[in-house]
């Protein structure tokens, strides 16, 4: 029934995209995050390659306590308040502006902590790093989303046969 409804066969043919692309988003994403580090602070490829690593893994728990206790809290006093800027189902953008701001604090910190920039280049890395890493999000997810209709396109994906 879903097999009639794709124009591909996304088991076979497409069935670790994601990983493959996660995986290529990643390594470029430290590879990005090295190089600005490299390239605004002067750190050691190292220090730039501690930070890389470290930061994320941090700002991975910082999600997690934003999921699991910071919302919890933030959607029981929109509804004690009963606002009418926000409400309890609009509060991931409320989240998202949070992360936001703990994660640049989170990303100066580490990066003034393992390479010693002075704290003026430590912000600057913390707000070019992301948006650089925003671009080459884009720029992987546009190659792989052009090879997938390519491989569409050609016939390699098409449903015409049964398995």
């Amino acid at each position: 029934m879903v097999r009639d409804y794709l124009k591909y066969d996304d088991v076979k043919i497409f069935k670790y995209e994601n990983l493959y692309l996660s995986i290529v988003y990643t390594i470029g994403h430290i590879s990005v995050a090295m190089a600005c580090n490299r390239i605004i602070t002067g750190a050691s490829l190292d220090m730039a390659a501690a930070d890389a690593f470290i930061e994320p893994i941090i700002n991975g728990f910082w999600f997690y306590v934003l999921l699991v206790y910071i919302k919890k809290i933030v959607v029981g006093s929109i509804e004690k308040r009963k606002p009418t800027l926000i409400n309890a189902s609009q509060v991931g953008i409320l989240l998202a502006l949070l992360y936001t701001v703990g994660h640049i604090l989170i990303a100066m910190t580490c990066n003034r902590l393992l390479t010693g920039a002075p704290f003026n280049l430590a912000v600057i890395d913390a707000l070019v790093e992301p948006i650089t890493n925003g671009f080459w999000f884009y720029f992987v997810f546009e190659i792989f989303s052009g090879y997938k209709k390519k491989k569409i396109l050609s016939g390699i994906g098409h449903i015409g046969r049964a398995s």
